[in-house]
């Protein structure tokens, strides 16, 4: 068995593949959002009714429905809608891109932006992290009888500490716990006693401490954003996308379009699995429900083989081929 590399040799490029194919393992902050939207419905039909408050949410989640591949049978059944589209809030709603990559910044230490400019960069993060923070803070969460262990909270956390160890502040000791790996117990035990290892600087931990420590934990990707270099995809819009279609893009860069149907349809589904389906939108569906999207498309050579989307993209479906 090939043993892998350290996480910390793994380039950006590698690190951002991990992470399209792992997305939601480890975080998926826009999964939250359903019982923000739910707890919000529920606070709007006690001011204007439930029925004027089902229509109005049930329009607002119909677009998630529909990329789901589902439909609101009746206004008041959006809620239930919900909750079985949920994997799709990342992918359909405006605050799931930034969440989306927020994760990648805290988990995997890499920022997914064209730029290579580590000032840029930083500027991103920032945006980032300022946009869930402000989600976070606006919500009433004990107001809404919200759970405060969701994995929005989580995201911030764990993305706000990553920016204080990057930035040399103090560190939050859940946070590195999750970075190294052990129990938050076992942090704390190493800020106590006179042999402590860490220092406690209002129950946080100082940023050089916590990194010497991390440098010496396999299980931690060390930021490097600052010196990475992602895949360049080209973005030839320049003009409001008019039907906004998310599909899946390979590694070579090319996408899901359908330009793709042979014989009976389109064949999507891993290897051993794949089936073909005739309709465009269908495929595209069916794609967006899979783990890991999978179809087949002919290489420079014509022939037909099968990839994987390792991201989504979104393009305008009225100039798709």
């Amino acid at each position: 068995m090939e043993k892998l590399p350290p996480k910390n040799e793994i380039d950006a490029a590698e690190r951002s593949r991990i992470f399209h194919e792992q997305y939601g393992d480890t975080f998926d902050a826009a999964s939250a959002l359903p019982e923000l939207v739910i707890a919000a419905g529920d606070f709007l039909s006690l001011i204007v009714g439930p029925a004027d408050a089902d229509a109005g949410m049930a329009k607002m989640v119909g677009g998630l429905a529909a990329a789901a591949g589902r439909e609101i049978s009746s206004p008041s059944h959006w809620r239930a809608t919900l909750l079985e589209s949920r994997s799709y809030c990342y992918s359909e709603w405006q605050i799931g891109a930034p969440l989306h990559d927020l994760a990648a910044y805290a988990e995997f230490g890499i920022v997914l932006h064209e730029s290579e400019d580590p000032v840029e960069l930083a500027a991103h993060i920032e945006k980032l992290l300022k946009q869930a923070q402000e989600l976070e803070e606006r919500t009433p969460t004990q107001e809404w009888r919200l759970s405060e262990k969701n994995e929005l909270s989580r995201l911030v956390k764990i993305a706000s500490s990553r920016w204080a160890l990057d930035n040399d502040a103090t560190v939050d000791p859940t946070a590195l716990a999750y970075f190294g790996g052990v129990s938050e117990g076992r942090i704390r035990n190493m800020m106590s006693g006179p042999s402590r290892t860490f220092t406690s600087v209002d129950g946080r931990i100082p940023a050089r401490e916590a990194q010497k420590w991390l440098d010496g934990r396999p299980e931690f990707w060390n930021s490097i954003w600052r010196e990475q270099s992602l895949p360049q995809y080209d973005d030839n819009r320049r003009e409001p996308v008019r039907q906004a279609l998310f599909v899946p893009v390979a590694r070579d860069g090319s996408i899901f379009h359908p330009g793709l149907r042979r014989g009976e349809g389109y064949t999507v589904g891993r290897k051993g699995s794949e089936t073909q389906i005739a309709d465009f939108t269908a495929a595209l569906a069916e794609l967006q429900r899979m783990p890991i999207p999978y179809w087949r498309r002919p290489n420079a050579s014509g022939n037909w083989g099968s990839v994987a989307g390792i991201r989504w993209e979104r393009v305008d479906g009225t100039k798709l081929d």
